[in-house]
């Protein structure tokens, strides 16, 4: 999003916007001027910009009325805000404690200095959306971003498409807090089979389904990882009657009453050591094809290589 990304530039020194429009223009940002803090609400809700930069002092309404306003709106309450401000101040600083300020910046601040806080701020904002609130693991966009980077590198890697067998049982049975920390427990458990590789990604695809991007030489060592783990871990979820049964009476999708195993895990392994991965599309689809073929396993977790030439 960073080059793309449209900022609003809110001061009432005509010197001042036009100064730092150009360096924020000439560094790939789309701009959008007001001269004062009525202008930039209402530009703010017109335009829905990225990142939001005010002047602390400013006519109609100061930078921090503007903070007040804007972060009164939910569509707005993470979208990053710094502030400008003519002297470094501690006492501006501290009447801003509570508005969400995500900077400030003195003037005159520095070229280099500006864009870089500004990159900074869309990047942490971009993970910061990204993220699955739960496992606080990157979601989609990060996931396809990290696939793509590897196919463009070219370098053998593989995919792991992970998906819990038997959540949606557990979870109707046990409620949706014991379903939240089956997913903590298996978000920890991939992070932790994935430090194989120092280089590995995971994500959090979502629900139930998790995602390891790591180099191929690693990935059967971190799926069968993931699958020790899983089931040595699973039996600890229930409770005494189902560990002593080794099984979970629950519903089905039917709503019909049916015996179902301990919690596993399926995974299924993408690679381009035997034939080029040329898109996202075309590894999602292979994912979710051998996935669905681990998830047929009936004992335990497993995990199923492409060996497909």
């Amino acid at each position: 999003m960073e080059h793309n990304a449209k900022i609003l530039l809110a001061d009432d020194s005509h010197a001042i916007r036009f100064l730092v429009s150009e360096i924020l223009t000439n560094a790939g940002f789309t701009v959008i001027e007001a001269e004062d803090g009525q202008e930039a609400i209402d530009k703010t809700y017109k335009e829905n910009p990225d990142l939001l930069i005010l002047d602390y002092e400013m006519p109609k309404k100061t930078g921090f009325d503007v903070v007040r306003e804007v972060r009164s709106r939910t569509g707005y309450l993470h979208t990053p805000i710094i502030i400008f401000t003519a002297v470094s101040d501690k006492s501006t600083k501290l009447e801003g404690l509570g508005l969400d300020i995500d900077d400030y910046l003195t003037k005159p601040a520095d070229e280099d200095e500006i864009v870089a806080r500004v990159k900074l701020l869309l990047k942490r904002n971009k993970q910061k959306m990204d993220c699955n609130p739960l496992t606080r693991l990157p979601g989609n966009p990060s996931i396809q971003a990290r696939v793509e980077q590897d196919i463009a590198a070219g370098h053998p890697f593989a995919v792991l498409y992970c998906d819990l067998n038997n959540f949606k049982s557990f979870n109707d049975k046990y409620g949706f807090e014991a379903g939240d920390r089956v997913l903590k427990t298996e978000s920890q458990i991939i992070v932790s089979a994935a430090m194989q590789d120092p280089t590995s990604f995971v994500g959090h695809i979502g629900g139930d389904d998790f995602i390891v991007v790591c180099a191929f030489d690693k990935a059967e060592a971190i799926a069968q990882e993931i699958a020790t783990k899983t089931d040595a871990v699973a039996p600890s979820f229930y409770n005494d009657e189902d560990r002593t049964n080794g099984y979970m009476i629950s519903t089905n999708r039917k709503g019909e009453t049916e015996k179902f195993n301990f919690l596993s895990i399926g995974i299924g392994i993408v690679h381009n050591t035997k034939k080029p991965l040329t898109s996202f599309a075309m590894v999602s689809n292979i994912g979710s094809e051998l996935k669905c073929l681990a998830k047929k396993h009936e004992n335990g977790s497993f995990y199923v290589l492409d060996r497909r030439a």
